[in-house]
């Protein structure tokens, strides 16, 4: 019983992946590809950890996605001007466009700095 519920609930995410990604062709092999099945796939949310080409992306929902980028991923800002990966930083909010990969990793082709993440405001009183 136990693994029926499992095997049910494995294939609801599935079917909720494939609602929100789109399957792509892929013109040439990519170094960073890990399967000719990979799927375009968008998320909004803020960087929680960074490290070498990797970073760990959470939405709203609490949702965390790890994104992998190299050189050739276009990072901007959204003004639309250049970025680098030296500008990436915890805390900033992004929006990633890229291949959501059968391991669930994405790897980015374009990272678009949003914002700043949200910070509490400290309160000042005043006497």
């Amino acid at each position: 019983m136990v693994l029926r519920a499992i095997a049910a609930l494995a294939s609801s995410l599935v079917f909720v992946l494939q609602l929100h990604a789109t399957p792509t062709a892929r013109s040439g092999p990519s170094i960073l590809s890990s399967s000719a099945q990979d799927m375009n796939f968008t998320l909004e949310g803020k960087i929680s950890a960074i490290t070498a080409n990797r970073l760990t992306v959470s939405t709203e929902e609490n949702i965390v996605f790890h994104v992998r980028y190299d050189d050739k991923t276009e990072i901007r800002k959204k003004d639309g001007s250049s970025a680098a990966a030296k500008d990436l930083r915890v805390g900033l909010r992004v929006g990633v466009e890229g291949d959501l990969t059968e391991a669930g990793e994405i790897i980015a082709k374009r990272i678009e700095i949003q914002a700043e993440a949200a910070q509490k405001k400290s309160q000042t009183f005043l006497r």
